[in-house]
């Protein structure tokens, strides 16, 4: 019997997860190996922050979703994997065989190793933590949050507008090592900055952060207080492929083709915010393209082990969707910005399917 392994509980999984259900794989043992029972949806979290959603309603369960899948379920994670030998060693020091192995194991926080993650500083990835960091960051007198990616700029905003309907006086601090979202055009990052200040967010851009001490960190111009610290700067390849010496694009992440397989070793499969597709322009990781990947990857994994059939990933062209408080939301589709309550509607309806599935 071959052996299938399922490494991370990210989306793409999750939709493999579904398709095994309805199409079972015959004659194939299938585990699925990931840090925490539950998975959780990055759309849903400005909801959480502002208590629009309850926490069992921004997450799947893994476990659940593996054992009605007829897949075996393991909660860990791997250290590195040995294509030659077909191993991979968790952090456990256990030692797992496979035949085919599929990696959807997201992405890290650059920049943690220079700080102290402590009972006031805090990250949400993986993202099974982030329900504990924004409960202990939301209602402190001095919350900061450092990063300026999407990210960062919706969990400010959403916390910002709890703060407010809670009555709570004194505002988020967001500090940004270059503008807000740099890789948009600069007028929209001014736009998104300017929406954020609006709010009674204090925003400083384009700060080198100097060192930081216990409840304070120096940047050039002044020295910040805080109570908690929420460490959002921005996504980082996980080491595991560098350990494996598999095939890694220039910031280290899995190399792979259209097909979502590693050419070298084609029984690796990968998927998501750890794995970049060759020949793709880069683009934002959604639950829709999760789903895209994950219906492709059950395609190719099923094919390259008993049809012979697969497909190519299509290149995958999304607005982007932010949600900025006060029902105020931010739009960009092939370059063209939208502000106001129409983006923030959109998002809405985007979250009621999501929440549906």
């Amino acid at each position: 019997m071959k052996k299938l392994l399922l490494a991370g509980g990210g989306h793409s999984h999750i939709q493999v997860l579904k398709r095994l259900k309805e199409e079972p794989l015959k004659e194939v043992d299938i585990t699925l190996i990931s840090p925490s029972n539950y998975q959780y949806f990055p759309e849903l979290f400005p909801g959480y922050a502002k208590d629009r959603y309850a926490e069992k309603r921004i997450r799947a369960d893994l476990e659940k979703l593996a054992e009605d899948a007829g897949v075996k379920w393991k909660e860990g994670a791997l250290l590195s994997i040995d294509p030659g030998q077909k191993l991979a060693l968790t952090a456990d020091g256990e030692i797992l065989e496979f035949d085919i192995i599929s990696l959807n194991i997201g992405s890290m926080t650059s920049g943690t190793d220079k700080i102290s993650l402590s009972e006031n500083i805090y990250t949400v990835k993986p993202n099974y933590q982030f329900t504990t960091a924004v409960k202990a960051v939301r209602g402190v007198d001095n919350p900061v949050i450092i990063g300026e990616n999407a990210a960062a700029v919706e969990i400010a905003a959403s916390v910002q507008a709890w703060r407010t309907k809670k009555n709570i006086q004194s505002p988020v601090t967001v500090i940004a090592e270059n503008r807000l979202v740099p890789e948009m055009e600069e007028n929209i990052s001014e736009a998104i900055a300017n929406r954020l200040r609006e709010s009674g967010i204090i925003l400083f851009e384009g700060e080198t952060i100097k060192k930081m001490e216990e409840n304070k960190i120096f940047i050039n111009s002044e020295e910040i207080p805080f109570d908690k610290l929420l460490w959002l700067q921005k996504p980082k390849a996980p080491d595991l492929f560098k350990l494996s010496k598999l095939p890694v694009e220039e910031n280290g992440y899995l190399s792979i083709e259209k097909t979502l397989q590693v050419k070298e070793y084609p029984f690796i499969f990968g998927a998501g915010e750890s794995a970049v597709i060759k020949d793709h322009q880069p683009f934002t990781h959604s639950l829709y393209t999760s789903r895209k990947q994950g219906d492709v990857l059950f395609t190719n994994i099923r094919g390259f082990m008993d049809t012979g059939e697969g497909e190519l990933i299509e290149e995958l062209h999304i607005p982007i969707l932010l949600e900025l408080g006060n029902k105020q939301g931010f739009a960009v589709f092939r370059n063209r910005p939208l502000f106001g309550k129409i983006p923030w509607a959109l998002r809405q309806i985007q979250n009621k399917k999501l929440l549906k599935n």
